[in-house]
């Protein structure tokens, strides 16, 4: 079912079509019924959706921050999504006209400071309210009213919250689910849950600055199921508090302080049937700990218990279904603690446990009587475990074997088990030879996963048993190097198998025996040394069931004819990252559901006519980073025409871009079904007249950035009457001729910055009615002739980089002036500004960036602008006055003076104002009115005046003070900040700071600091002890070349993500990640002077897990690997989750050899890698700049096979793979 519902998902999505009202969003249906619409990662302009019809609604990164009243009225909209966009408020008409149809709404990551009550008041079908990432700091019960009788989940997560008020949820009579984590909130009010909402089962507070159990205000929610407490600071379960039972599903208390388990701990819980104390630094359970609880999922894995008491878990006897105990610092473990246990099913255990195996064996076996139907065991010391000493386990389901040696693994070894044994996992536990026949005993294994062994022999006949059971089979690095093929018939017998992973070994072939293999769905070969395809390989009428191949980074260089057809069921083809020259016609045929097929990072110089024949469905024909020096259509003959094609010739080796002589003038009638072409980072100088014929009809989107195209005429384009957008963006333009876009009448988007443009031919949009957006940016124009923004739609224009002299407002339409939205005319050599009347025509203007200019003065002239709500008259030198913002009073929300060399600062009257930069100016003094003129003010930017103290706006949320002349920070300088969680004090000409300056900012998460060299004994994890909601420590040095003095020591345990920036900064100090507390950590460094990152600086970190690290823009030339481990969340071990590198002076040898190693085993781990893409752009100092990825590739040899980094994996499952054996395997 589930599987079902993924695909349906994964089908309805890739066959979304550009949607006709905008360029940038993708619609599942056509008008008047639009679908489900997606709009991501791209600007977009929506104008009213009037009476067409919407299902679901996603606008996610978009730079959009508002959403006009009535926008979406009579669409029917159900859910509607909002993400990573700046939108600091909702007009409360915004939602109107939804209040019967909207089911869920979802305004995540974006710049909320509350809860949008005004806006969500009438919806009354509301059930899902999700505001995550925000900044509310603040919430009433107000906000929340108009949706308290249907609102069943509100999630208020990663916001700024500190307290939550009394009773705020008490009207929700049909919450469900509440989700507070990652907030500030150390304790809640005695009655914040009374009276509670009566159908409330979900209570989320993990990732808070709890210390302890809030039972009496737990104790009101009564039918609370789920309690997540994880990632907080609570040190004791049991609190003396009397009278109290809970009743729950879930206890998560993972990642706390609790130390001790004493008698009676959980006398306040009931039932906890699932109670998780992961990751606690737990020493001791104490006799009795549990009694009086049911309890029937207990994990204590990664904590530091010594020693088990049997006694600690009287009163289990009759619950307790399933125990962790791996990870700990155990040395043995009586029988006695589990002979007692009839309903234990699931069994987790260090290998340390088996060391006197004695305690395994009957007559006083703990598995006498008990019906086993999991065991885990884990190896923490790799020590020898010898499976065949084990009792009967007759009735056991799933053994999973980590790190645990198993000697010669023999037949004998699984005779402990029956043909009930369904999943069988063994990762890096020696294996060296697979025997014939060894799976006898355990005919019923249907997952099979050896991953990280050293096979250096296979039995041809190794599988013959599991010939009818096996559905997964997983060998993924588990060969030694010596294996480069594996013995025929090895696969034969496995008539059932539908996944097969073979990658990240060292096969030089795949095996001819998967032709027998007719139930295959997933096959992944990647990371192996596979240099041909045999093109009988894949046959239609052996793999009809057959729905991804993946045999990327191998060494395949060509594909024949028929590798790929007749397979009616693939969808997707990863061949990326081969050596392929040659793609013979045929090669891709018939393969009537192929979405995706990559042939990224190849070495194609041409293609052959008719090489994809007959791929109705394919989406996305990926081509990039080869050598093609052309484009043939023909090589495309019936493909994509039953979806949205989009193919990506991107960073190739095309000049010209000529027709095929087949369809020169439209012979032999060659057309294509291509909606999105991307000819993107190639060196094109010419587009003959003729080339884009074939897919005149068809495309949308047109990609020519980054080229060499020096002109575009009268020819430059065919008649394309659906094109929507067409990027000629960094090119070397001198000239458009004006009729050069008059065939593309359906033009939304035109993107022409960075060319070398001087003047625009008057009538080049004339005909373009439909054009949203124009970006001139970034050329040479001195003048626009007048009434050449003609279109009506037209909403975004950016003239901005020019050498304009005056503002071109002449140069729109009275229709274009009236909806334009957005006017970028930043860095040009504007003198004065228009008139007010002039400006009265942009009367749906919101956002005119006027920076870097020659103005002096603004007077009246932004009066007459009703909808103005950002602007921007940074660096220019410019006299401001107490009247130059008079009408903007109501509107004007952002307000950017930066570097406007203002001395100081007129009493602004701008109750809307939520931010205001001021930054890089002459400011001593700000008048004792601003903060009470400035009622909504937010976010306040000083940085880099002549400030001597700071100024009080208790109002803000976050505060800007860097390099100003503030001599001290006192225990009181931020009394009046309740509200503060962004502070930026770095660079401040400090001679005394209280060591309690910041204690009062509870809600403080970020902080901008430097080192101070005035004071003395200045030490950062001293002066920030107080903060314990902070998550983001930035430091700037100057002065000093290293940190050694103010990093000593531990950092508040939230901190998650330390940055450094600053060319002073030459080496960071060894001891940097051992005063993080948090699991998973964040290392950024800008614009520094370090060459290097030693490996000393990754080793024996206590607490940290997972490091992602992002380098960009430095001065590095080497770094070490910070893995130890391959796979995340592993106590003592560190894993390398991220790992973005670009624009250093990498020396690429075999000291930085390792980031292969670890791409070969991320892939494992994460089946879609992004990492891949930033290290193919990463260049080689020492290789002439050429991509590392390729250097990896062709000129590094280092060994990645010995790495002596060793991985097993918990987690490498694709999410197809998860989806076929969820049912079989069990990994809790």
């Amino acid at each position: 079912m589930v599987a079902s519902i993924l695909v349906m998902l994964w089908i309805a999505y890739s066959s979304a079509a550009i949607c006709q009202f905008d360029a940038q969003c993708t619609c599942t249906s056509s008008y008047p019924n639009w679908g489900q619409v997606q709009c991501h990662n791209a600007i977009v302009h929506l104008s009213p959706f009037n009476t067409t019809k919407l299902f679901t609604l996603s606008l996610i990164n978009n730079r959009l921050d508002y959403l006009p009243p009535r926008f979406l009225q009579g669409t029917g909209l159900y859910k509607l999504i909002l993400e990573n966009n700046p939108i600091y408020s909702l007009h409360e008409e915004s939602l109107a006209g939804l209040e019967r149809s909207l089911w869920e709404l979802h305004i995540a990551d974006c710049k909320l400071s509350s809860i949008p009550g005004n806006a969500v008041r009438h919806l009354y079908r509301l059930r899902t309210l999700n505001l995550e990432g925000n900044e509310i700091s603040n919430i009433n019960t107000e906000q929340l009213r108009g949706v308290s009788a249907s609102l069943q989940t509100l999630i208020l997560s990663n916001n700024k919250l500190t307290v939550l008020p009394s009773g705020i949820f008490s009207g929700l009579q049909s919450l469900e689910v509440l989700d507070l984590r990652g907030n500030s909130i150390s304790s809640l009010d005695p009655a914040v849950f009374t009276p509670a909402p009566p159908k409330l089962r979900e209570l989320n507070l993990a990732d808070n600055l709890f210390d302890n159990i809030p039972y009496k205000q737990l104790a009101n929610i009564r039918s609370l199921h789920v309690l997540n407490l994880n990632h907080n600071h609570v040190s004791k379960v049991d609190q003396g508090i009397t009278g109290i039972k809970l009743n729950l599903d879930s206890l998560l208390l993972e990642y706390n302080e609790i130390t001790e388990l004493g008698s009676n701990a959980m006398a306040n819980f009931d039932v906890a049937n699932r109670t998780s104390f992961k990751a606690n630094p737990l020493k001791i359970i104490e006799d009795n700990a549990f009694l009086g609880c049911k309890i029937q999922d207990l994990d204590l894995s990664q904590c530091q218990l010594q020693d088990i008491d049997p006694e600690a878990f009287n009163g289990l006897e009759n619950t307790l279904q399933s125990l962790d105990l791996s990870d700990n610092n155990v040395a043995n473990v009586s029988y006695f603690s589990f002979n007692r246990f009839m309903t234990l099913q699931k069994l987790h255990l260090d290998d340390t446990h088996f060391h006197e195996v004695d305690w395994l064996l009957k007559p006083e076996s703990p598995f006498e009587g008990m019906h086993l139907s999991s065991l885990f065991i884990n190896g923490k010391q790799k020590r020898q475990i010898n499976l065949s000493k084990l009792p009967k386990l007759a009735h056991l389901q799933n053994l999973v074997i980590i790190n645990s040696q198993l000697g010669g693994f023999s037949v004998n070894d699984l005779k402990s088990f029956s043909i009930e044994l369904e999943t069988f996992i063994a990762h890096e536990s020696g294996i060296t030879i697979l025997q014939p026949n060894i799976f006898l005993e355990t005919r019923g294994i249907k997952t099979l996963d050896l991953t990280d062994n050293k096979i250096e022999k296979i039995d041809p006949l190794s599988f013959m048993e599991l010939g009818h059971s096996l559905e997964t089979l997983i060998l993924m690095h588990c060969f030694s190097s010596g294996v480069t093929s594996l013995p025929t018939g090895l696969f034969k017998p496995l008539s059932s198998l539908k996944v097969l992973k073979l990658n990240h070994n060292y096969l030089s072939k795949l095996p001819n025996d998967l032709s027998y293999l007719s139930n295959l769905q997933i096959l992944h070969a990647h990371d192996n040394k596979i240099e041909n395809i045999n093109k009988n390989l894949f046959k239609g009428s052996d793999h009809y069931q057959l729905m991804e191949i993946n045999l990327s980074f191998n060494k395949i260089t060509k594909i024949y004819i028929g590798s790929f057809s007749d397979l009616d069921n693939l969808m997707d083809i990863n061949l990326g990252d081969n050596e392929i020259v040659n793609i013979d016609a045929g090669a891709f045929a018939n393969l009537i559901d192929l979405t995706t097929l990559s042939l990224r990072g190849n070495k194609l110089t041409s293609l052959n006519t008719e090489t994809f024949q007959n791929l109705p469905c394919l989406a996305y024909l990926d081509l990039a980073f080869n050598s093609l020096n052309s484009f043939n259509f023909a090589s495309l003959d019936q493909v994509g025409t039953l979806s949205s094609l989009t193919v990506n010739v991107s960073y190739n080796m095309i000049k010209l871009l000529t027709p095929n002589a087949t369809y020169i003038n439209g012979r032999d009638n060659v057309y294509t079904s291509i909606k999105i072409l991307d000819f993107s980072h190639n060196n094109i100088t010419f587009i003959d007249k003729n080339y884009l014929l074939p897919v005149q009809h068809t495309l949308t989107h047109l990609y020519l950035s980054h080229n060499s195209l020096e002109n575009a005429s009268r020819d430059f384009l065919p008649e394309m009457h659906l094109l929507q957008l067409l990027d000629l963006s960094y090119n070397s333009l001198t000239e458009i001729e004006f009729d050069a876009l008059r065939s593309a009448r359906a033009l939304q988007v035109i993107l022409l910055s960075h060319n070398k443009l001087k003047d625009i031919p008057d009538d080049l949009f004339l005909s373009l009615n439909s054009l949203k957006r124009v970006d001139l940016s970034y050329n040479h124009l001195f003048t626009i002739m007048d009434a050449m923004m003609s279109p009506p739609s037209l909403m975004s224009v950016d003239l901005s980089h020019n050498d304009l002299t005056r503002a071109p407002l002449s140069t729109f339409s009275p229709m274009a002036a009236a909806n334009l939205i957005e006017l970028y005319l930043g860095q040009n050599r504007i003198i004065n500004l228009p008139a007010a009347d002039l400006f009265s025509r942009f009367e749906n203007l919101r956002i005119l960036d006027l920076s870097s200019n020659k103005l002096t003065e603004i007077g009246n002239s932004l009066s007459q602008l009703p909808s103005l709500s950002r602007l921007s008259i940074a660096h220019n030198f410019i006299h401001i006055g107490g009247k130059d913002f008079l009408g903007l009073e109501d509107t004007l929300e952002h307000l950017d003076l930066t570097n406007a060399s203002i001395s100081y600062v007129p009493s602004l009257h701008l109750p809307s104002l939520k931010t205001l930069s001021l930054a890089y100016n002459l400011i001593s003094y700000l008048p004792p009115d601003l903060a009470t003129n400035l009622t909504n003010l937010k976010y306040l930017d000083l940085s880099y005046n002549n400030l001597q103290s700071i100024p009080q706006f208790p109002q803000l949320k976050a505060l800007y003070m860097a390099g100003n002349e503030i001599s001290v920070i006192s225990n009181t300088s931020f009394n009046e900040f309740p509200n503060i969680y962004d502070l930026d004090i770095r660079h401040l000409l400090l001679t005394e700071f209280d060591e309690e300056g910041l204690t009062s900012l509870l809600g403080l998460q970020s902080l901008h600091i430097s080192n101070f060299k005035d004071l003395k004994n200045f030490n950062i994890p001293q002066w920030s002890k107080e903060n314990k909601g902070l998550r983001y420590l930035h430091i700037e040095l100057k002065g000093s070349g290293n940190l050694d003095q103010e990093l000593k020591g531990s950092l508040p345990k939230k901190v998650r993500h330390l940055a450094f920036t600053g060319k002073e900064i030459k080496s960071l100090p060894d001891f940097l990640l051992k005063g993080i507390w948090n699991p998973s950590v964040t290392l950024t460094l800008r614009n520094t002077s370090v060459e290097s990152l030693p490996a000393n600086l990754f080793s024996s970190l206590t607490y940290v897990r997972n490091i992602s690290i992002d380098v960009y823009n430095n001065s590095l030339k080497s770094l070490s690997n910070p893995s130890n481990i391959g796979a995340a969340n592993r106590p003592g071990k560190t894993f390398l989750i991220d790992l973005f590198m670009q624009d250093n002076q990498w020396n690429c040898d075999c000291q930085l050899g390792w980031v292969e190693t670890w791409q070969r085993k991320r892939r494992q781990v994460y089946f879609r890698d992004h990492t891949v893409e930033d290290v193919r752009q990463t260049k080689c100092n020492n290789k002439g700049n050429k991509s590392f990825l390729e250097v990896l590739k062709t000129d590094l040899e280092c060994g990645w096979s010995r790495s002596s980094i060793t991985y097993p994996t918990w987690f490498s499952l694709s999410l197809s793979l998860i989806i076929l054996i969820f049912k079989n395997v069990i990994l809790t």
